[in-house]
């Protein structure tokens, strides 16, 4: 076994005490050093890599199966390449996670600098969007806390009622028609008016048109550009609804949405390293940075991440602030989930034929080469090595061909110090938002279109129409998408036949030394393939307004009677459902609902009435409504996610299996 001291080490100790001794030592350094230490961050990082490359060595050196043909031994071939290429992303991200920066104390240290009363563009780019979307975004952003502001709504269209709802509401309105570059052409289109005006922004605040802003974004980023060579300052994304895989699969409260790893974990380190990147809203950008490099990068459709790039050229910093300062509208349905993603994969590979690729010729430094080059990794290699991780026990069962050369046992003992160690890491340091199992559902279930958009990026990169994610969606009942549940359900039925088949004892495949770890993996393969169809069913949308759980307590004041303590507990901007204290009065049909302490009082129609329930539908005027905008899409209502539980979440999605 490959491995040097290391597997002197194991054959003394076995693969349940290497396992025992790095989980045990992890700990006992936390509850010496603590989480926070970063020296012991690092260590542990260097760990999981060791790891990773000792299970590395042992695949090349002893895991390879013998030669089964040219067919078979193509396919293992590939098999082990997209093997040993995740292992090397993984490493890359290994390493990028072992240091982190938290720019909360830097924010607060300068909160006086002279530039955080510098004059500052909010730009909210739309392109289809509708009424209720644009509203609360225009509303949020003209009240942001800041001594010198222009809100601009830029229509890539030219639509009177939007231009109507911008003024009424107190903001700019510019438009082009049938304008290039999608997003990134809008925004350049209208940073060309907003510097054509007397008052020049700059900063500008980007915001996509479903993004609503917090009233302090701007005290809290603007600091930040104290020091001269800070282009783009990015904050997190929060969403205010929750994710179609969240509502398919698991549950809001138990299980976060997919963005929660790479906003408040990844990006946190990306950014400790130098190579933090713009995300495309809820950012800040310099105007003169913008200046530079002529504006937003429009060469691929991931124009955000590509400004970032861009800059860097020039000598312009991007960095996070990983603090929640805006919510936005996650994608409402799988089919969107998946067109966002396949969007963001297509812009990596389109990177490729730039001179801002790995391998390009533009000046870039190392660490922001290393970033693209693990973007693509990520997108062109992991989401093909995890189907053929998923078909593998069902070839193994039909063709006898194996992609192992190994018992259970060995291979246990060359992975499981790998897996449960960098388990072991990420748990630690991801409060668990990204798990093995729970986490392969979100990746698996877009993971034929991103191989089809690697595939058309890598041949055709440019000419392909721009998909913008849909919003708004409004759907009465359950939606089976076949056309992504039909591979899965495929691989699943060939491995639960050949799993029967061969369970009997006259079965050839019983005297192979890894039959039983292909009877393990089956198993395993089986239950997340179910919960990966499970995803691919879209559950009824029914409410136009989004509901927020709340918990507070309120008054009713209902005329004639006296007023009532009550709680609620959910609420929208266009109603409520509330507990009273005391019995409501049955001949009360109307009344007004004190929120905040009196601060906000918000007319109401009775709408049913139960023994221990209240349900009312508002009855606002234009300043209420936008009282209530500001009070719902607040970052207080937005899913703060601790430490999440992954029993409960496997749980909740087997029982949802199950049902």
């Amino acid at each position: 076994m490959g491995g040097g001291w290391l597997d002197s080490l194991l054959d003394q100790i076995g693969g349940a005490g290497l396992i025992l001794l790095c989980a045990g030592g992890f700990w006992l350094a936390l509850l010496l050093r603590g989480k926070r230490d970063p020296v012991l961050r690092a260590l542990m990082a260097c760990l999981c890599i060791l790891l990773a490359i000792r299970y590395a060595i042992w695949r090349i050196a002893e895991g390879l199966p013998g030669p089964q043909g040219i067919v078979a031994d193509t396919a293992v071939a590939i098999f082990v390449a997209l093997e040993m290429l995740t292992i090397l992303s993984g490493i890359i991200n290994l390493t990028m996670l072992s240091r982190t920066i938290d720019r909360g104390p830097e924010s607060d240290e300068y909160a006086d600098h002279p530039v955080t009363r510098a004059p500052v563009d909010v730009f909210i780019a739309s392109y289809n969007e509708g009424r209720d979307i644009l509203e609360r975004t225009l509303i949020a952003a003209c009240a942001i806390d800041h001594p010198d502001l222009r809100v601009w709504m830029l229509d890539d269209g030219n639509r009177p009622w939007v231009r109507a709802l911008a003024e009424e509401l107190g903001a700019h309105y510019v438009f082009r028609i049938k304008g290039k570059h999608a997003k990134a052409g809008n925004v350049n289109n209208g940073l060309q008016q907003a510097l054509a005006t007397g008052r020049k922004p700059q900063f500008i605040l980007l915001l996509d048109a479903d993004f609503v802003a917090g009233r302090n974004i701007l005290r809290r980023v603007l600091p930040l550009f104290h020091a001269d060579d800070v282009g783009i300052v990015q904050t997190p994304q929060h969403f205010f609804n929750p994710d179609p895989i969240q509502i398919n699969v698991f549950s809001p409260t138990v299980w976060p949405d997919e963005q929660r790893y790479f906003f408040n974990v990844l990006m946190p380190s990306l950014d400790a390293w130098g190579t933090a990147c713009c995300c495309g809203t809820s950012a800040v950008l310099r105007v003169e940075a913008l200046q530079a490099i002529g504006g937003m990068a429009t060469e691929t459709v991931t124009e955000d991440m590509l400004t970032s790039f861009k800059m860097s050229e020039f000598g312009w910093r991007t960095i996070y602030l990983d603090e929640p300062l805006s919510l936005g509208l996650a994608p409402e349905g799988v089919i969107e989930y998946i067109v966002q993603r396949s969007r963001w994969c297509l812009g990596g590979v389109q990177q490729i034929y730039t001179r801002w690729s790995f391998l390009g010729r533009g000046k870039l430094r190392w660490i922001d080469r290393l970033n693209h080059f693990s973007s693509m990794l990520y997108w062109g290699v992991s989401f093909p090595f995890r189907l053929m991780l998923l078909s593998t026990p069902a070839v193994w069962w039909w063709t006898d061909v194996a992609a192992y050369n190994a018992t259970t046992a060995a291979l246990a003992r060359a992975v499981l110090p790998y897996f449960f160690v960098s388990v072991l890491f990420n748990s630690v340091y991801s409060a668990n938002r990204v798990l093995p199992l729970l986490s392969d559902v979100n990746q698996l279930v877009s993971s034929t279109a991103v191989i089809r958009s690697v595939a058309t990026g890598l041949i055709r990169p440019w000419g392909q129409p721009f998909k913008v994610t849909p919003k708004g969606i409004n759907a009465e009942g359950v939606t089976v998408h076949w056309s992504l549940m039909v591979p899965f359900l495929v691989i699943a039925g060939v491995t639960l036949s050949g799993l029967i088949i061969n369970l009997g004892f006259g079965s050839e495949l019983r005297r192979e030394p890894s039959y039983l770890l292909n009877v393990i993996w089956s198993g395993i393969n089986i239950v997340l393939l179910a919960v990966t169809c499970m995803a691919c069913i879209d559950q009824p949308r029914r409410r136009t307004d989004e509901r927020f759980l709340s918990g507070e307590r309120a008054v009713l004041r209902v005329p004639g009677q006296r007023s009532l303590v009550c709680t609620v507990h959910d609420i929208s901007v266009g109603g409520a459902s509330l507990t009273c204290d005391e019995t409501w009065p049955a001949s009360a049909e109307s009344g007004t609902l004190w929120l905040d302490d009196g601060r906000l009082d918000v007319p109401f129609a009775l709408v049913r009435a139960t023994d221990d329930r209240l349900t009312v539908r508002f009855v606002l005027s234009p300043a209420q409504r936008a009282a209530m905008i500001l009070k719902l899409f607040d970052v207080r209502y937005g899913h703060a996610w601790g430490h999440v539980s992954p029993g409960r979440a496997l749980r909740v999605a087997l029982k949802r299996l199950m049902a």
